[in-house]
């Protein structure tokens, strides 16, 4: 099926932001932004105000695009499918609705058919494509997992300042910058706010604040966060049985920090061999709208 007809929409559910591109003959013709949407950060009736504040601003064929493609996060939340298939469908001329895993739309953004995604954004995961199989590992959710991801990182960052205090120490560098950036007077008012708002959103955006301190113990938190990362590839690759040269894509909100992402490659090179290490330049969105142009033309 050609997409001269109506387009190809594709969105980039997160947390955090949502994102839309609606595409023609292979030219992006508008894009949108709005909050997050995914089900799980917004229940169903709050993923549907931002989904329609999302294409809202779009101007969608009135007889529908050929198909559309959402890459969401939380997709295994009881009822996300089955809410942006019956919320998509109407947009579309012949119903075609492609739902994946947000992390999902970072190989083909990446222009690639094999290989693996590590996302580390809110949360962390990866994601592989290898020899027409596809794997999964992390993205557990901040209660289970998430290492290497924003939210880890600030959570690290905060215990190292609880540790200080318990041993009498000064809160340090680290310590004044979390204090400043949240308004917390003092480590325990620091505290207390972590668990009065436990949601990762309200604590992942101050993770480039923590990696970019001099405090002696980022070093420790990039470490870990680069291990964690490198552990997200390797678990994947290891169930794909993809070899050190399958290509590694670095995505999400942290992957433009330049010394996370320096020691996560040195960690994905000395803890399981990967070479072929890049970061993505196109947003994921892009990837969105090439999946929906593979299903249009099935």
């Amino acid at each position: 099926m050609s997409n001269a007809a109506g387009g190809l929409l594709g969105l980039d559910i997160g947390a955090t932001h949502s994102r839309a591109r609606l595409s023609r003959d292979g030219e992006v013709t508008a894009e949108a932004e709005a909050p997050g949407a995914s089900v799980t950060a917004a229940g169903l009736a709050g993923a549907k105000r931002h989904l329609d504040e999302l294409l809202t601003g779009l101007p969608l064929p009135r007889d529908g695009v050929d198909a559309v493609c959402a890459g969401s996060a939380g997709i295994s939340a009881p009822g996300a499918r089955k809410f942006l298939r019956d919320y998509l469908a109407p947009l579309t001329r012949t119903g075609t609705v492609v739902i994946v895993h947000d992390a999902m739309l970072v190989l083909p953004a990446a222009g690639l058919a094999e290989g693996i995604a590590v996302i580390c954004g809110t949360g962390s995961c990866a994601v592989g494509v290898y020899a027409g199989e596809e794997a999964r590992s992390g993205g557990w959710g901040y209660l289970l997992g998430d290492e290497g991801s924003g939210y880890s990182i600030v959570r690290a960052a905060i215990r190292v300042l609880l540790d200080r205090r318990d041993r009498g120490l000064p809160p340090g560098d680290i310590g004044a910058a979390l204090l400043a950036a949240t308004g917390s007077g003092d480590v325990a008012a620091l505290q207390e706010s972590f668990y009065a708002e436990p949601h990762p959103r309200h604590w992942a955006r101050h993770a480039p604040l923590v990696l970019d301190s001099p405090d002696p113990a980022v070093a420790a938190i990039r470490a870990e966060a680069a291990l964690s990362l490198a552990g997200l590839a390797a678990a994947t690759a290891h169930k794909l049985a993809a070899p050190p040269g399958v290509p590694v894509v670095l995505a999400g909100g942290l992957a433009g920090h330049f010394s996370l992402m320096s020691a996560t490659r040195d960690a994905l090179a000395a803890s399981a061999g990967f070479t072929d290490v890049r970061l993505l330049t196109a947003p994921p969105v892009a990837g969105a709208v090439q999946l929906a142009a593979r299903a249009a033309a099935t």
